[in-house]
């Protein structure tokens, strides 16, 4: 597996100071999505209860155009719409990565399959090899990440790179931290997120049942 951790915010108008006062307002997200999780998970940390708002299920770009009209009070998306929604005034009240923090942290991860990894281990290293180099390219030479996330976002340097930023990248050897990945012989903390994660898409009825959290440990492999 491989995995970056992404800072999708709760963005809402200027006048709305505190998630207290979120209550009697219309907050959209894609449900059954990271922010989605994320926003649910913020309301229960502050012990609002999801019936004292209206949560609209849109996706990104139709958040964007309920914005512009007024529909809706705030949002919890993502990259490219939510910096069209913070230069249009948006205030951040709260972000995944302070919700990680919490307990509540959202994830986007690679996977293959062990039939595949065990069959083509040298395509699997070289992925990962490829996302390691990713990573430390975007921390070692701003001018080459900013340069390449250009021309595959179609957007300025400047502007990718502030994209770039709203995510926290791993490289190889950090993936596989205690308190991240972990090994094949000692699986580590996200073992538990992701569980949880599953857990929670459950109860959105987009998938049928979870596994165990022993079936998330047995997947967990380390390729050297």
């Amino acid at each position: 597996m491989a995995i970056y951790m992404p800072n999708d915010p709760l963005v809402v108008k200027d006048n709305i100071k505190s998630i207290a006062e979120v209550k009697g307002k219309k907050i959209a997200t894609t449900f059954s999505s990271t922010a989605h999780y994320s926003l649910l998970s913020l309301l229960e940390l502050e012990k609002i209860n999801q019936n004292e708002l209206t949560l609209l299920d849109m996706l990104p770009q139709d958040i964007l155009a309920a914005w512009q009209r007024g529909d809706i009070d705030g949002a919890y998306t993502w990259e490219p719409v939510l910096a069209t929604i913070e230069q249009g005034g948006g205030n951040v009240l709260a972000t995944s990565g302070e919700l990680a923090k919490r307990g509540h942290a959202t994830l986007t991860v690679a996977v293959v399959s062990q039939k595949f990894a065990q069959e083509y281990p040298a395509a699997v290293k070289q992925y990962i090899g490829m996302l390691d180099q990713a990573v430390k390219t975007y921390r070692q030479d701003e001018d080459a990440a900013g340069k390449a996330l250009s021309a595959e976002l179609g957007v300025p340097a400047k502007e990718a790179l502030r994209q770039a930023g709203n995510v926290t990248w791993f490289d190889a050897s950090e993936q596989t931290a205690s308190k991240n990945l972990g090994t094949s012989n000692q699986p580590g903390d996200i073992v538990g997120t992701l569980k949880q994660t599953a857990d929670f898409m459950v109860s959105q009825k987009a998938i049928p049942s979870a596994p165990d959290q022993d079936t998330f440990q047995k997947h967990i492999f380390h390729v050297s």
